[in-house]
């Protein structure tokens, strides 16, 4: 006896493959949100910020010495956690260096973002004044370069 459709080795029959239109696209659609107040408001989904990627940075930014506690380089490139989402990174630009964990001392990345030290509101103001200060300094770096040449 012939079979219309494949079985699966657990007994089920296979589903079609779906093909996928490339003609399509999505339009932006409202999504219900609940504002605090029992009731749901229509808001309109806000777009992805694109992040900035960059190894060569991150590699400037690990030659740092530690934003915390200046400890001497080589540091770990540390990414802010404000900006961070379900599927969404923070960019590199809101990176500053922070020392790792070593035997027996526990390193500024860890103490900044995993301990519970401090308060969200206190860990977001490190993060972005040692972020701003990161910047600051690779550009003074640059601007040094450029008059040595």
């Amino acid at each position: 006896m012939k079979r219309s459709a494949p079985i699966k080795p657990n007994g089920l029959p296979r589903r079609p493959v779906k093909t996928i239109d490339e003609s399509y696209t999505p339009k932006p659609r409202e999504c219900a949100r609940n504002d605090g107040k029992a009731r749901m408001t229509l808001v309109m989904p806000r777009p992805k910020d694109a992040s900035v990627r960059d190894e060569a940075y991150r590699r400037l930014v690990s030659a740092l010495p530690c934003a915390h506690c200046g400890r001497p380089p080589p540091s770990q490139c540390a990414h802010a956690d404000e900006g961070k989402g379900m599927g969404i990174k923070s960019s590199d630009l809101d990176t500053f260096p922070a020392c790792a964990d070593a035997p027996g001392r526990v390193g500024c990345h860890s103490l900044i973002g995993a301990s519970g030290i401090f308060t969200r509101e206190q860990r977001r103001h490190l993060e972005r004044t040692y972020a701003e200060r990161t910047r600051e300094n690779l550009a003074e770096k640059r601007r040094i370069q450029k008059e040595a040449v």
